[in-house]
């Protein structure tokens, strides 16, 4: 699996909350690779909207009802 899909799969499945601050170090040290292929993910994350980009990081999406309702309508 490849860096992409293990943290998209977290994040959907749950195992990464909404909120919750992601960095490439500690990302990198989870999944045992190199920064690059994790920062390449999290741009392409950050494109299909599963996350929003801080100042040092990033942050899981957060998600209201209502934004959730519009999703599935």
């Amino acid at each position: 699996m490849n860096a992409y899909d293990f943290i998209r799969s977290a994040i959907i499945e749950g195992d990464y909350a909404p909120g919750q601050r992601l960095t490439e170090e500690a990302l990198a040290a989870e999944l045992h690779i190199s920064r690059t292929p994790i920062r390449e993910a999290l741009k392409r994350l950050e494109t299909e909207g599963l996350i929003v980009s801080l100042k040092r990081g990033v942050s899981v999406k957060t998600f209201s009802r209502e934004s959730i309702r519009q999703i599935y309508d």
